[in-house]
């Protein structure tokens, strides 16, 4: 009887540990990424200053600095997403983003694409400065870039960035 119930807590334990770890993150070391990041570099040889914000939660976005001007007439969204640790002082993170035309007297703008991206952003050993590199690619505005299946694909992009974290002295 007393086997059978260090069997039962046994198991109790065990699917507690793994519930508790269903989002993929680990929590020793986690609060070491979490932060926002002024970063400068390019995409696709374009000087860019991006934001980059990393929850606790497992979100991750950027804000692009060039989101309000139009190369080639387009106007690109700010990317969100999720991001895991893949290593001590690295983790990936794919996110979503919208490129449209924008809205002109004569038209309201409208979606030209629909992206998806990875993102692998290495911090220094004391997470105060990342290197961020990112690669993607962009669907026709009615594929979902999460499962596009063998839709065409209209673009690709890449561009790497550096900065610093934000912190209050």
């Amino acid at each position: 009887m007393k086997g059978r119930r260090l069997s039962w807590l046994f198991l109790f334990f065990s699917m507690t540990i793994i519930l508790m770890g269903v989002s993929g993150q680990s929590e020793a070391g986690k609060n070491n990424f979490i932060g926002t990041y002024f970063t400068i570099g390019d995409e696709d040889g374009i000087p860019t200053p991006v934001i980059v914000q990393i929850g606790k939660d497992g979100t991750y976005t950027t804000v692009f600095g060039i989101q309000n001007t139009t190369l080639a007439g387009i106007v690109f969204t700010d990317d969100v997403g999720t991001w895991k640790r893949t290593g001590k002082t690295e983790i990936a993170a794919k996110t979503c983003s919208i490129s449209s035309l924008p809205p002109t007297e004569s038209s309201p703008g409208a979606v030209v694409s629909n992206c998806i991206a990875d993102h692998v952003i290495t911090f220094s050993n004391n997470f105060n400065e990342i290197n961020v590199t990112i690669s993607g690619k962009c669907y026709a505005p009615d594929v979902n870039p999460v499962d596009p299946g063998d839709a065409q694909v209209i673009n690709e992009f890449s561009g790497s960035f550096q900065g610093k974290r934000l912190s209050i002295p």
